[in-house]
């Protein structure tokens, strides 16, 4: 899986591409992934916008959602084992 970077707007907002070597679906995808701070924890929201209805359905009946799901469960152990950093 690969992409290309369309925006990054530190610390709110990454803008990429989404593109298999298999594709799986047809068409290509835009991730925006949306990043707040509340309360001292970040939240993450990724919108994927699809090339047509007929791929964004094929993606909703494939397993993906638990896919996602494990990606997030990783990266939140990764970032519990990096010493929070005081800002000043």
């Amino acid at each position: 899986m690969g992409g290309v970077y369309r925006e990054i707007v530190r610390p709110e907002r990454i803008v990429t591409t989404e593109e298999f070597d298999d594709p799986w679906y047809p068409g290509d995808a835009q991730d925006t992934t949306v990043f707040v701070e509340k309360g001292g924890k970040t939240a993450v929201t990724t919108t994927v916008r699809y090339a047509s209805k007929e791929a964004r359905d094929g993606v909703l009946k494939s397993p993906m959602e638990s896919g996602v799901a494990q990606s997030y469960d990783k990266l939140a152990e990764v970032l519990a084992s990096i010493p929070a950093r005081r800002l000043k």
